[in-house]
């Protein structure tokens, strides 16, 4: 990641949503970078939690259960929270499609970011950047293979992969949306803010259900 993204010059942090903090994970490094246009959609699948404690047709897993299913479509209010976080991080302003799902399971998001190259690159470039970008941050881990919501739920790290045709490219994200999309993600920027080392307290077990 640059080092002046780095750097923190306020006593106050904001940690984005759960679904902005997995979308802006996969779209920051490709506008930081001009690798791809500004145009960017975002499909991402979120679980039950994702919607609070307070009961709903939402969260009733009965209703869930076996089902996926869209909703707030274009119209969701984590869109222009990506759009405003994704200029403060790259300085690029940048055009967000977003289109949330409701998937059966608990905890978890599962993000898809798609855009148009600046310039032909395949899989490996991108992959390659990517890796390039997230060197030094120690909670990003990106693989060949898509990630799976099992492998991040309950923690606070995210994963990420990327496919390119030459053209488009696509860059998923899954993170868990109650650590690193919330609390693990807050007692993360708490961390640095106190000069802490950025990981304290977040690589112990995670609790015990998904």
């Amino acid at each position: 990641m640059p080092e002046h993204l780095r750097e923190i010059t306020t006593p106050h942090a904001a940690h984005p949503g759960c679904f902005a903090t997995a979308a802006l994970l996969a779209c920051v490094p490709l506008l930081a970078w001009r690798l791809t246009t500004p145009e960017l959609f975002v499909a991402a699948v979120t679980g039950s939690t994702g919607s609070g404690r307070k009961p709903g047709e939402g969260t009733h897993h009965p209703l869930r259960h076996s089902d996926l299913y869209a909703y707030n479509v274009l119209a969701h209010r984590h869109a222009p929270e990506i759009k405003a976080c994704a200029l403060a991080a790259t300085g690029i302003e940048a055009q967000v499609a977003f289109v949330p799902h409701s998937g059966p399971f608990a905890r978890g998001i599962h993000a898809t970011v798609q855009a148009t190259l600046q310039t032909p690159r395949d899989s490996a470039q991108i992959l390659g950047a990517l890796r390039e970008y997230y060197a030094d941050s120690p909670f990003v881990r990106v693989s060949d293979a898509p990630p799976r919501v099992k492998e991040v739920a309950s923690s606070n790290y995210a994963r990420l992969s990327a496919v390119s045709d030459g053209r488009t490219v696509a860059v998923m994200c899954a993170i868990d949306n109650l650590n690193k999309g919330a609390a693990g993600g807050a007692v993360q920027w708490m961390n640095r803010l106190y000069g802490l080392a950025e990981t304290a307290g977040l690589t112990a077990p995670a609790p015990g259900w998904t």
